[in-house]
């Protein structure tokens, strides 16, 4: 089907008028996996769970964490105890007073080991949280978070985390009530069921078109005027782009290279930070890149210089996962591409190269131009025969999750600003670990790095997690970091998208 018929075909089935003056209209790359706060998992879920919802803390424009849903944050001079006093003024969007409870319900939730909450983890330093998600505990009232008073939450920790407010601002800590997930079951997050303590209602979800959110009357602080935020579902970057210069969207994102060609030159083109990392995933346990040296020598095939001009983009070769400007980045740190090298690792591997390998990544443009320059690498360098396989956004995670298959295509931004939102990926505890990744050493350096806020003894451990991750044990190649490239409408005003990819539509305004 050509480019042409698509979107005539979208245009068709979506009429596009002028959006109302007070409507926002943003592009979404595909349907989200879900609307569940405590199991969302990827980019595609950001803007909606950043617009929806709100934490205790949030990050500012300086990657500062600064109160929220919480208007005081107190800490113990040991570092271990933090109390957050509830706003009196936040309540959810049916107008129900926000508690303190409702984060102790929500915690509880992500904790619980029937939601297999991929996040789950990241309350791991807190009391008695590990050993309930891990189920060595079944009592609650042993882990770490009580609400003291409607408005006064306490939390406590095993150890010193120096990141620890930052987390309280990314959406697998935010509240929940109870009441609603009990009365709807898994029929909570629709529209009219779903309610919400941040700036905007779940309004309508219609899948692979678009979904509506409108202004939360209830809202504890000022909106600059967005009564309506609708996500359009395009997943064709040419036929996005068409529809961005008619004026049926005001922002897109997630340009095809030949797109983001044609996207540069207009006035519109905005570029923002972004703390981001492309990289190609092993799977360390069932699969045939269990062995080190096959994953050695297939890092070692792929020369990632062409990558910039294959995908016309900002993209910056990464040596480090951790990306610049992020506690841990080492810009010397690679494994550097060198063919006579790799084909000694091959060989050293005894991998029968009349075996395919399989390469798994998301139908779209990017990533299988990507999947198919590195199949062309392996052939060409090593002789290797790969055969690509892709899915959609909606099914990726489960795919990758339930089969072993030897590479995948992945991408992660950060959560928070720190290099743990990084490398706690692949600790063995995490339930992001994909790669089934596991090495003593490297999860004590993550133990060590959390308790001490000291940023040169943090630089250094995870400077050498990553020597382990990447050098040592071949477990991963990052391939490059980008930034975040956007359209953005004349008439918006106040718009931005923060280091960690959030942009807040509360924030813009519309002329």
């Amino acid at each position: 089907m050509t480019r042409t018929l698509i979107l005539a075909l979208f245009l068709v089935t979506l009429p596009i008028a002028a959006p109302h003056a007070s409507t926002f209209k943003f592009r979404l790359l595909a349907d989200p996996t879900t609307l569940d706060w405590h199991l969302a998992s990827t980019s595609v879920e950001t803007p909606l769970m950043m617009n929806l919802m709100e934490g205790l803390m949030e990050v500012d424009a300086n990657l500062k964490p600064k109160p929220c849903l919480a208007e005081k944050m107190t800490i113990s001079k040991d570092q271990k105890t933090y109390t957050f006093k509830i706003r009196k003024n936040a309540k959810w969007s049916d107008g129900v007073v926000l508690k303190a409870q409702d984060f102790v319900e929500g915690w509880k939730r992500l904790l619980t080991p029937a939601t297999a909450a991929p996040y789950a983890y990241l309350l791991y330093d807190m009391v008695g949280a590990e050993e309930f998600n891990k189920k060595t505990s079944t009592d609650f009232s042993k882990v770490g978070v009580v609400a003291k008073d409607d408005q006064t939450l306490v939390v406590t920790l095993k150890k010193p985390v120096a990141y620890f407010p930052y987390l309280t601002g990314f959406w697998p800590l935010f509240p929940i009530r109870k009441d609603v997930v009990a009365a709807n079951g898994a029929a909570w997050t629709k529209p009219g069921k779903m309610v919400t303590v941040g700036p905007y209602v779940l309004e309508a979800f219609q899948n692979q078109t678009k979904i509506v959110m409108k202004a939360n009357p209830n809202y504890w602080r000022k909106n600059n005027g967005v009564t309506e935020a609708t996500a359009m579902i395009i997943k064709d970057s040419a036929t996005a782009l068409n529809v961005f210069k008619s004026g049926g969207i005001q922002m897109m994102q997630d340009f095809s290279p030949d797109d983001l060609k044609l996207a540069r030159p207009m006035p519109e083109f905005k570029t923002f930070p972004y703390l981001k990392t492309h990289y190609l995933l092993y799977k360390v346990k069932g699969a045939a890149t269990e062995n080190r040296d096959l994953r050695m020598a297939l890092s070692q095939a792929i020369d990632r210089k062409p990558i910039p001009s294959i995908l016309n983009g900002s993209q910056k070769l990464a040596s480090t996962f951790i990306p610049p400007k992020v506690v841990g980045y080492d810009a010397k740190m690679s494994l550097a591409f060198d063919v006579a090298k790799a084909k000694e690792s091959l060989a050293k591997s005894g991998y029968d190269v009349t075996k395919p390998l399989a390469l798994v990544a998301r139908n779209s443009e990017r990533p299988r131009i990507l999947a198919q320059y590195i199949q062309s690498e392996l052939k060409k360098n090593l002789g290797l025969k790969v055969e690509i396989e892709l899915f959609d956004h909606k099914v990726f995670r489960s795919q990758i999750t339930s089969q072993s298959f030897p590479m995948m295509m992945m991408v992660w931004a950060a959560d928070y600003p720190d290099g743990d939102s990084f490398l706690g990926l692949f600790e063995s505890n995490t339930g992001n670990n994909i790669g089934k990744f596991s090495n003593a050493k490297y999860d004590e350096n993550m133990t060590r790095a959390r308790e001490d806020w000291n940023t040169l003894k943090r630089d250094s451990l995870y400077k050498e997690a990553q020597d382990i991750l990447q050098i040592r044990e071949a477990a991963i190649l990052p391939l490059f970091y980008e930034e975040n490239e956007a359209l953005v409408a004349k008439n918006i005003k106040g718009f931005s998208i923060n280091p960690i990819g959030y942009f807040f539509i509360k924030d813009i305004s519309i002329n």
